[in-house]
């Protein structure tokens, strides 16, 4: 699957010279979520953890780019995507100090936990400060990205970026130790490796990607919300991953972009899209399991 990647974003790529702007807005979600569920994915392939708290991260990043740029002006965009980041890193390492020592359900409620909290502290905690239920609007774009279709293609050789370096970094020995780490930690372990630390970088490296879709999406839309750190959106981008394949490098995108542009498509043709997207993941999640039994039986 990974081969798609040059393609797929290529394709992405044309999206402002083939569409209008409805085009162009579809494609810049799909660049923002890609790079979220991209992380969520990223997590899985190092670790086999999986997470119901990335929307803490996307949304977070969101709210700091939001609170930034509409204190301190457009011109402090970049620092302000760069300190979302290095927050997303921090917490997310936090998060896996936490976590060193859950696996599978246990893992997965503390996370949904940790974004519920955060959830709660920026539609309640501070309404003079975030919004509220309101949210924030007015967020500007930084300079010389101002134009939709300029930023969009912004976004593009960013996650084109994104998906180099995580290309490079799986293929790498290190690369190979977290592959085998999440197949059998044990083994891991007592070949010499330091599991703990190994599960806290790739913790890191996953909440900082999902920190920069935020803060790319939050540019881009001109406003946050509280739903942007809500459970949903963590179910949604863990969606996304799991359409995708779950390990293939490329399974972010391919999941944010079936998923996004199956929503367009089927909103504009019915009031009920939303019952035939749950067909779809359903149908998509049966295929999955069935694929991976028949691998499984055929080792």
């Amino acid at each position: 699957m990974t081969r798609w990647i040059p393609w797929l974003l290529a394709l992405l790529a044309l999206v402002p010279l083939l569409g209008g702007a409805y085009a162009l807005r579809l494609g810049t979600e799909i660049v923002a979520w890609s790079l979220a569920a991209t992380a969520l994915a990223f997590l899985y392939r190092t670790t086999g953890l999986v997470s119901l708290g990335h929307s803490a991260f996307f949304g977070g990043g969101a709210y700091v780019v939001a609170l930034l740029t509409k204190g301190l002006g457009a011109s402090v965009y970049p620092l302000a995507a760069l300190l979302a980041v290095v927050l997303g890193f921090a917490f997310s390492l936090a998060l896996g100090f936490l976590g060193l020592r859950s696996h599978g359900i246990f893992f997965l409620m503390l996370t949904l936990a940790f974004s519920q909290l955060l959830y709660i502290l920026i539609k309640q905690g501070f309404p003079g400060l975030t919004g509220g239920d309101d949210g924030l609007a007015g967020i500007p774009r930084p300079p010389g990205l101002e134009t939709p279709w300029v930023y969009y293609l912004a976004g593009i050789a960013l996650l084109l970026g994104a998906l180099l370096l995580y290309r490079a970094f799986v293929a790498s020995p290190l690369g190979q130790v977290m592959d085998a780490l999440r197949q059998n930690e044990v083994r891991v372990e007592v070949l010499g490796y330091d599991v703990r630390r190994l599960k806290l970088l790739a913790s890191g490296l996953s909440g900082a990607l999902a920190a920069l879709g935020g803060a790319y999406l939050a540019g881009y839309r001109g406003f946050v919300h509280p739903h942007d750190l809500s459970w949903t959106t963590s179910g949604l981008l863990l969606v996304m991953a799991v359409v995708g394949g779950m390990r293939p490098v490329s399974a972010g995108v391919v999941g944010a972009t079936l998923l996004i542009a199956l929503e367009a498509f089927l909103s504009s043709y019915t009031d009920l899209w939303n019952l035939f997207l749950g067909v779809f993941l359903m149908a998509a999640a049966w295929t999955i399991l069935r694929s991976r039994r028949a691998t499984h039986v055929g080792a």
